[in-house]
């Protein structure tokens, strides 16, 4: 897991609901993840929103 996700992935103990936001930058960018959306999506304890501009 990314370092950079930890705080969030701990967080998600305590919360019914994590928003994270992605930039998804040009066309291929736009369908991938970076890595702390990523890495929270997968190893957060409650439901992850991800939410593109």
């Amino acid at each position: 897991m990314p370092t950079r996700c930890r705080p969030l992935t701990e967080a998600s103990r305590r919360a019914d609901l994590v928003v994270v936001g992605s930039h998804g930058r040009g066309p291929l960018g736009s369908a991938l993840l970076g890595s702390v959306s990523r890495g929270t999506l997968h190893h957060a304890a409650c439901p992850v929103a991800v939410v593109r501009a």
